[in-house]
């Protein structure tokens, strides 16, 4: 909550630090101080100190000196009381010294109790008391840095080089968080254009006047603070870093109904947001069950088109030994065609010879009176006696021959009408076949175009399968990244729960401080807080000025002139 309030209140700290900054140009930037009275107040209720006497109500401004390296040197207040009328009053602090600044008077101090006789034409009254073992409700730490080796402040002065300025500050847990939670701070660091160029900043706004550029620093309340100032320096030197604390009121500035009004708005408008957020998220869930869906089908196509590119690249392989096989064939073919019409016209050769031989031996034979007369001089043979008797078996042996040959003519003749229809039978064999070769050879040409056909379709079918297998792989990321979205979407959905709670406690807690006036909370008194008798306390603290050493000069002997209230206040810090 108290983060929360720190962004909110921002705006206000920025009004209240233009008035410290007045402060500080009317008191410490001229090296002195100024009546506290100037700060914002509230309202308290003062303790009544028990005997007739009146109690102060006052303003308290802590003046703080700290040593180079934030630690706290000395401190001083100055309290400012109004006096209403004559009488005794009672304010109560623990300090080693106190003087008035205002009249040449001096209190009466009973233990913690401070009693001053005062007069209404006092009208308003100062005085200072420096503190005993005081602690400030921070922790300063300063530490300085030239060429990047740790050096002690006033070693700085009149060096050259790169100078480094770390400055933190951190809340001092055992002061009363009265002042770390309620009190916000600016620190002014002037740097002197003539003496350093300002390398970087960061955090610091800048403000020059004349050779003087001033970086300020905003601490919010119950905030810690670190900063390192980079400076390139000739000569170095610097003027006190001041520090102005006062008690941030911010109830004025939220009191705005606007405001209130734009918290709502903006709480509904999360509302809305938030709807819109599911709607959207129920959407990306459908988006991811319908790209789940889409996902698990391309995969079976994928793997369809992978069976379908390993069927191809097989029928492609059995139709090219298919094609080869038919080439084969087709040269056979080509073979059996030459040999047929070889063997045809070797036929019709064979054929004639064959009738030739058949034609002679039938010229040889003798006609059937030449073999009656030699079958009745055969019948000789059968008488040895006979003088015709070797005729008759010449006769006999010729008959025998002569039969021999008519059975050759007779077979030849019926191999002649044989191989005369085998030869014409191979004669249209062959024309036949011609017509098969050519369907053959056609056949084989077709072949080897479809073959150029079916490897087309293999590439195809395998640049199918890798396309299917490559959008399968990024559809399957989709999905997986789709998947995730719904969740994202329920970090927006939460997200904007969260910043719809965080409005709605940032308009309850801006309620809450317009509903609560400050100005009638305690101001709890710095020098003595069980007492609460203040009614507004702010600090102006500065450190030691890093200078040149300069010539000594001559002094007043006399310097007993009595100094005026302002005089004082200057020399608070002298």
């Amino acid at each position: 909550m108290r983060l929360r309030t720190k962004t909110i209140i921002a705006a206000t700290v920025m009004v209240v630090f233009a008035l410290m900054a007045a402060l500080t140009a009317a008191g410490l930037m001229a090296g002195g101080a100024i009546p506290a009275g100037v700060s914002g107040s509230f309202g308290n209720t003062a303790v009544d100190p028990g005997d007739g006497s009146r109690p102060v109500i006052k303003d308290e401004t802590v003046y703080a000196l700290l040593n180079d390296d934030g630690s706290l040197r000395s401190a001083y207040v100055v309290n400012h009381i109004k006096v209403p009328e004559d009488g005794t009053y009672v304010d109560f602090g623990n300090y080693e010294k106190v003087e008035s600044l205002s009249e040449d008077i001096l209190p009466r101090i009973e233990g913690d109790r401070i009693i001053w006789e005062l007069k209404e034409s006092y009208g308003d009254f100062y005085y200072q008391g420096g503190l005993v073992g005081a602690h400030l409700p921070w922790i300063f730490k300063i530490e300085y840095y030239l060429d990047q080796n740790r050096v002690e402040a006033q070693d700085l002065a009149g060096k050259s080089g790169k100078v480094e300025i770390d400055l933190s500050v951190t809340p001092n847990e055992s002061a009363p968080s009265y002042f770390r939670e309620r009190f916000a701070m600016q620190i002014q660091v002037p740097v002197n254009l003539n003496r350093a160029a300002i390398i970087s900043a960061d955090g610091a706004t800048q403000v020059i006047a004349g050779s003087t550029n001033t970086l300020a620093y905003t601490i919010l309340p119950g905030s810690s603070g670190s900063y390192r100032l980079v400076l390139d320096a000739r000569d170095f030197e610097m003027d006190s870093i001041n520090i102005g604390i006062s008690a941030v009121d911010y109830s004025s500035v939220l009191s705005s109904g606007d405001l209130a009004d734009g918290f709502r708005k903006l709480s509904q408008g999360m509302e809305d947001w938030v709807e819109g957020a599911k709607a959207f998220k129920s959407g990306l869930v459908d988006l991811s069950d319908g790209v789940g869906q889409l996902s698990s089908g391309l995969k079976d196509i994928s793997a369809g088109s992978r069976e379908l590119h390993s069927g191809l690249e097989r029928y492609s392989q059995g139709f090219r030994q298919f094609d080869d096989s038919l080439d084969r064939v087709s040269l056979g073919s080509g073979s059996i065609m030459v040999g047929l019409s070889e063997l045809s016209a070797g036929g019709g050769s064979i054929l004639s010879g064959y009738q030739r031989l058949a034609q002679g031996i039938q010229v040889q034979l003798p006609g059937e009176a030449e073999k009656e007369q030699l079958r009745m001089l055969a019948q000789y043979a059968a008488i040895p006696d006979s003088p015709y008797y070797q005729a008759g078996n010449m006769a006999k042996s010729l008959l025998e021959q002569i039969a021999g040959l008519e059975q050759i003519y007779q077979n030849l003749s019926a191999l002649n009408d044989a191989l005369s229809q085998y030869t014409q039978g191979v004669a249209e064999l062959s024309e036949e076949y011609k017509g098969f070769d050519q369907g053959i050879s056609a056949l084989a040409q077709a072949s080897g175009e479809l073959q150029q056909g079916i490897s087309i379709l293999a590439d195809g079918g395998k640049q199918l399968s890798e396309g299917l297998s490559a959008l399968d792989s990024g559809m399957a990321e989709l999905n997986g990244n789709v998947k995730e979205l719904p969740g994202h979407a329920q970090e927006l959905v939460d997200g904007g729960l969260a910043i719809k709670e965080g409005t709605d406690a940032a308009n309850d807690a801006v309620s809450e401080m317009i509903g609560h006036d400050d100005k009638d909370e305690k101001v709890v008194s710095f020098v003595a807080p069980e007492k609460g008798m203040a009614s507004s306390v702010q600090f102006v603290i500065r450190t030691p000025g890093i200078k040149m050493p300069e010539k000594e000069k001559e002094v007043p002997v006399n310097n007993t002139v009595k100094k005026s209230i302002w005089q004082k206040f200057i020399d608070l810090f002298s």
